[in-house]
């Protein structure tokens, strides 16, 4: 994540867009510019229309390449935006991860003595409810002498 810089990759897309203009124009520009050479070079008409045909050829080749260029381009800058993105998602994962178990742990730190002093009332009314149960025990037994003294 910090390995990115947006100047750079402003740079590298208009880098990119430049070679894509340049490689296209360029060869038109030079089959163009062949023509123009040929056909002051050429003697016959019929070499002129040739040389004219070839150039026009190659021009057209280099206008029709364009879109090929472009998607190659835009490919390229998907694949360092996707790149980006996925450093992104796994710093947000990192980042969610190291929060929840911080919280985990405060919360874990802070209930501590409240759990503790329910644990510990838990435990008296345990107690208490066990007396409860030997005192009824007793009292049956109790009632159970008195009946028979009668």
């Amino acid at each position: 994540m910090e390995a990115f810089s947006p100047s750079a990759a402003s740079k590298l897309f208009d880098q990119e867009i430049r070679e894509v203009f340049f490689w296209t124009f360029g060869g038109l520009g030079a089959a163009g510019f062949s023509a123009s050479v040929l056909t002051s070079i050429l003697s016959t008409t019929l070499e002129d229309i040739l040389a004219l045909g070839l150039c026009s050829v190659a021009g057209f080749l280099a206008i029709s390449n364009f879109p090929a260029r472009r998607r190659q381009a835009v490919d390229k800058v998907k694949r360092i935006a996707d790149g980006l993105a996925r450093e992104i998602e796994e710093a947000m994962q990192k980042d969610v991860l190291e929060t929840s178990l911080y919280l985990e742990g405060l919360v874990e730190l802070i209930g501590k003595p409240y759990r503790e002093a329910a644990q510990g009332r838990l435990d008296k009314l345990l107690a208490t409810a066990d007396e409860l149960t030997k005192m009824k025990t007793k009292l049956k037994a109790l009632q159970i002498e008195i009946y028979n003294l009668n």
